[in-house]
């Protein structure tokens, strides 16, 4: 999370609360806030960027403790305009503006505006990726401005801290800013450019500021900022924050035109937006009985208006409310966590027991270290290409992201014997096991999951006798009554494989695979594979006791 630090002088100006209340008082607002000799730093939450400035934070207090505040229900305009050339539209899309008459930049204000400027763009912004803040000095541009896009080698002005002119190719190569944030327009021949009605240049968005007109200083008092981005949505959050932030320091705002190939917008704005929420809801998620009269007096706190019963006005400041789940989040931090008391509840205890089918599954894997088998995991996604070997349906994913991870499986055996090709040059015998959930289509269109237990034999000897052997050492350790009939799995070898039937029910299979199946897999040596289906086993086994 971002950290900011804000003077206590100016943090004076914009709140009579003392320092040392300051700092409680961000605790209890949800921010870890640490007082120094001379500053308060305070580390701010991702979601809400109004408070990386003095101003937002001081107002988030300030309105905590139930102080009025004033605000404008409409700005005027500053009669400016900036116009957008249909070429910056691939580069760098969206801009929004403000101009700022009677601002006080003295007594810290200076370093307060450009540190919200850096840690914006830094964090909310993606290192002026998806916004960039430019400041200029009002008074030194004339007329309306121009946003446009302008060959690297043809554009050239004085930078920012520099007394030579350069081009924009110059600046994003020799520059500490070009160098710096040169990755926002990597990959183009081109630059943007904010030039006035004269052909002054203002500034290369989002690099840098060019001297003269962008340069600002704490006794300038009247300003013209512009915010560009990627995103019109954050482009415009950023420039109601800004505005937001010099009202309150007593300065005025103004608005600008914004001219685009698509329309006319002007910004910044100061409508509030609506939002939902049902007070029943508010009050079950929070453990709260608040009327619905009275959420109005708490969500104040936090500056959101009630309107009627179901309806909350959000400050275009407040870029974190989207929902009645955030509201409240809101309410918690407007009552105070401290005042939420722990109801005593008649606390019942049972005792729980073991799922029966897993403990099975257990006994299982148990009985299959003991035959000498070597546990093995595969993915419940896999490769319906090696699932079309064993025929049966199986369900498949439509925005799988590999080919060899879309399909459910059907069967175990799929997976042992694509782990045993895998490990083809291992040394023989390979006797390999696993125990894991498999999807299969009882019924049309009604796919059952279940568990099954199975093994695979790669080895020079592995015969339909191995795999018999595996299978019913398992049957009688796991106490079955079973019997075994003739298996036409195209799969396994014919005459050489069986099925397991439990109270008439088939839940297994054995046998050697087919040469064909081996073929595929490149198996230099015969396998022997089965598998038991231990869910409907062991159904079948409970059935026949009764």
């Amino acid at each position: 999370m971002p950290t900011v630090t804000f003077p206590l002088t100016y943090l004076q100006r914009l709140t009579s609360t003392a320092p040392e209340q300051l700092a409680q008082q961000a605790f209890d607002y949800g921010l870890d806030a640490t007082l120094g000799e001379h500053t308060l730093e305070v580390e701010v939450t991702a979601e809400r960027p109004d408070l990386l400035a003095a101003e937002g934070f001081t107002r988030a207090i300030n309105i905590y403790n139930g102080l009025p505040r004033t605000v404008p229900n409409q700005l005027l305009a500053s009669g400016r305009r900036v116009t957008v050339r249909p070429e910056v539209l691939p580069l760098r899309p969206h801009i929004a503006a403000l101009v700022v008459r009677g601002a006080d930049l003295q007594g810290g204000g200076l370093e307060v505006l450009v540190q919200f400027q850096e840690k914006v763009t830094q964090t909310f912004g993606r290192q002026r990726k998806k916004i960039a803040i430019g400041v200029y000095d009002l008074d030194k541009i004339s007329g309306d401005l121009t946003y446009a896009a302008e060959s690297l080698d043809q554009l050239t002005f004085v930078p920012l801290h520099s007394t030579q002119p350069m081009t924009a190719r110059q600046i994003l190569h020799e520059h500490p800013a070009g160098k710096t944030y040169g990755h926002t327009l990597s990959g183009n021949d081109y630059a943007l450019v904010l030039r006035d009605a004269s052909g002054t240049v203002l500034s290369m968005p989002p690099i840098i500021n060019a001297a003269g007109v962008g340069e600002v200083d704490a006794n300038t008092r009247n300003l013209f900022i512009d915010v560009t981005g990627i995103l019109a949505q954050t482009v415009l959050e950023t420039a109601n924050i800004l505005t937001h932030n010099f009202l309150d320091t007593g300065a005025e705002v103004q608005t600008v035109e914004i001219v685009t190939p698509q329309g006319t917008l002007t910004t910044p704005s100061l409508a509030h937006r609506s939002v939902q929420f049902s007070a029943k809801y508010l009050n079950e998620i929070m453990g709260t009985a608040i009327p619905k009269s009275g959420l109005g007096q708490v969500l104040s706190r936090m500056d959101l208006e009630v309107s009627g019963t179901d309806v909350v006005h959000v400050p275009t400041y407040r870029t974190d409310i989207f929902s009645q789940v955030d509201l409240a989040g809101d309410l918690l931090v407007a009552i105070g966590i401290g005042t939420l008391q722990a109801e005593p509840l008649a606390v019942k205890f049972h005792l729980g027991e073991a799922d029966a089918l897993r403990q099975a599954m257990f006994k299982v894997g148990d009985l299959a270290q003991r035959m000498g088998l070597m546990e093995v995991k595969s993915f419940v996604l896999t490769d319906p290409e090696i699932l079309d070997l064993f025929g049966a349906s199986y369900v498949q994913t439509g925005n799988a992201k590999s080919r060899t991870f879309s399909a459910t499986r059907t069967t175990l055996q799929a997976g042992l014997l694509d782990i045993l090709a895998r490990n083809i040059n291992a040394p023989k015998p390979i006797n390999i096991y696993e125990t894991g959930e498999v999807l299969r289509f009882k019924t049309a269109n009604a796919p059952d999951e279940s568990q099954h237990w199975s093994f695979a034999s790669l080895d020079a000897r592995a015969s339909f006798t191995t795999a018999k052997a595996y299978m019913q050492t398992m049957l009688k350790a796991l106490g079955l009554s079973y019997e075994l009939t003739t298996c036409h799995a195209p799969y396994y070898l014919p005459g050489r494989a069986a099925t397991v039937l439990i109270n008439g029910q088939p839940v297994g299979e054995f046998g050697e695979i087919h040469p064909q199946v081996l073929e595929h897999f490149s198996f230099p040596e015969p396998v022997c594979a089965g598998e038991l289906d231990c869910t409907a086993g062991l159904l079948a086994a409970s059935e026949r006791r009764r």
